[in-house]
């Protein structure tokens, strides 16, 4: 009797805590998945203007990266495995450029790849913001179709003058019986040894848990709602796997979680990858430039935490990137940046290294690639204003704070020896971008706040519309154009103290 009391007693508790243990707690979500996956066929009509902006971007669940086409219009062709009846799609705008987002647009099914029906027409959409998501209903569809294309075309020309279209994300989905992970965070910037909490968003009432935590106390879990606690800084991956009785799903989050040591902000600072990828390697300018910069990616890297500092406070703060794709090439633009959130695109000209630098001593070529990367690193982490126009050229706010920011930044580091405080061009006056912004804003810093960096990058979330008047003004309560006023009387006395002439503009491009 004894015995059959033991019995029942562990019997009870073995399914006391298997029952807790598998039992979920969110009321029942049902769930739809994107249809398209790894086993997916897709293809546009035109090529993607880069490696880093190709087709596959818009598929990659991730709103940092993006596809990008140098035309206004193009077709999408999507090919499954087996046939979905969709019941919504979503489309997610990109990072920059409204009037490169998709405005009209037709979604069309098939069955044989042969003859189309039309399931949605959709004209003069419109994002809200940068990477938001538009949700498009199509409840009322009940054929499946195993081929799905979309026309698109794009809003208008853009702020940099062109006619190009892209799209971050498009999401084609269909209900589905298997579980769909989900899963939120408490807070994904923290400090070392605080607790984080978990909670489990899924849908399809998965009843098991598996999640794995990328240098977490404890490493995994098999609780729905976990709590874990990290003592090493850095950047850290998440991933959740759900079940239930129809199969399972896996969700993973790269460094979702941000760690940082207080006593060290920026121990465990994520070093994107850097490929080099030159297509000029014969001319003089490019043979110059890797004998004076032998270690370029150990620069890059100097560079991208420098900048990183001066921009933010700790680590937590920085937007990641993949990688940094750096060319070297032949060209009559000196440097330029793009790309997207995710992958970092950096162009030099080997050109204007052989021509403009070729009376320079090594050491006056090493600075000056030195202060470009300065430059354009800058305008891969700071942020982006959103303005009352947003134009890109000199007199409006958007150009003058990205590029004004991007000398300040240069400038604040060092790399300046061959430019000088001046007044501007037209009137512009603070407006003018470049080394004229540049060089009001570091006299700010020197002269009122040097703090001032991170708080004018910080303004950018928490203006809209962005301007100058209001940024400085909300940081120094003061008003721009009389600082400008006693700016202009500090440039006056700089040139006659130091008996600057203004020197005459090499035009290496016709060299």
């Amino acid at each position: 009797m004894k015995n059959s009391i033991i019995l029942l007693t562990l019997l009870s508790l073995i399914s006391g805590g298997c029952e807790e243990r598998v039992k979920n707690v969110n009321p029942f979500k049902q769930g739809y998945k994107n249809i398209v996956n790894s086993k997916t066929e897709i293809k546009s009509e035109h090529n993607g203007f880069s490696e880093s902006e190709d087709l596959d971007k818009v598929f990659d669940n991730d709103k940092n990266t993006k596809f990008l086409v140098a035309y206004p219009k193009n077709s999408i062709l999507i090919r499954c495995e087996s046939p979905s009846v969709l019941k919504k799609y979503k489309i997610t705008s990109a990072n920059d450029a409204p009037g490169r987002d998709p405005k009209n647009w037709v979604l069309s099914g098939c069955k044989d790849g042969k003859l189309w029906d039309t399931l949605d027409i959709k004209k003069n959409q419109q994002f809200k913001e940068r990477g938001g998501v538009n949700i498009y209903g199509l409840e009322q569809n009940i054929v499946g179709y195993s081929f799905y294309k979309l026309d698109l075309e794009h809003s208008h020309t853009s702020v940099y003058g062109d006619d190009f279209l892209q799209i971050a994300e498009i999401e084609l989905v269909a209900l589905t019986d298997k579980p769909v992970t989900e899963f939120s965070i408490e807070s994904s910037s923290t400090k070392i040894n605080d607790t984080i909490k978990f909670r489990d968003l899924s849908a399809n009432a998965p009843h098991a848990w598996h999640w794995v935590f990328e240098n977490g106390i404890p490493a995994t879990s098999n609780e729905q709602n976990p709590k874990v606690v990290y003592q090493t800084p850095g950047n850290h991956s998440v991933t959740l796997v759900t079940k239930n009785q129809f199969g399972a799903d896996t969700l993973r989050v790269k460094r979702m979680v941000k760690v940082y040591d207080p006593e060290n902000p920026w121990k465990g600072f994520y070093f994107p990858e850097i490929f080099l990828t030159p297509t000029d390697t014969v001319s003089e300018g490019y043979k110059r430039a890797v004998s004076v910069m032998p270690h370029l990616k150990v620069a890059i890297n100097e560079v991208t935490l420098g900048v990183c500092k001066q921009l933010y406070r700790n680590l937590t703060e920085v937007p990641d990137f993949e990688k940094v794709n750096f060319t070297f090439n032949w060209s009559n633009v000196l440097a330029a940046r793009g790309g997207n959130a995710s992958a970092m695109e950096l162009w030099f000209s080997t050109k204007y290294i052989q021509n403009a630098l070729k009376e320079e001593s090594d050491d006056a070529v090493r600075h000056e690639l030195y202060g470009i990367l300065w430059h354009e690193l800058t305008h891969g982490y700071q942020f982006s204003p959103s303005t009352v126009d947003n134009q890109y050229k000199p007199g409006y706010d958007y150009f003058a704070f990205l590029e004004g920011e991007a000398d300040l930044v240069r400038i604040n580091a060092g790399y300046h020896k061959t430019r000088h405080p001046d007044l501007g061009f037209d009137g512009y006056k603070y407006l003018s971008g470049y080394t004229t912004s540049g060089f009001f804003l570091k006299w700010i810093v020197d002269t009122y706040d040097p703090n001032f960096i991170y708080k004018f990058n910080a303004s950018v979330k928490t203006l809209e519309p962005w301007s100058y008047k209001a940024a400085i003004q909300g940081i120094l309560q003061k008003d721009v154009d009389t600082l400008w006023e006693e700016y202009e009387a500090f440039v006056k006395s700089y040139h006659k103290e130091n008996n600057i002439t203004k020197r005459k503009r090499i035009d290496w491009t016709k060299m």
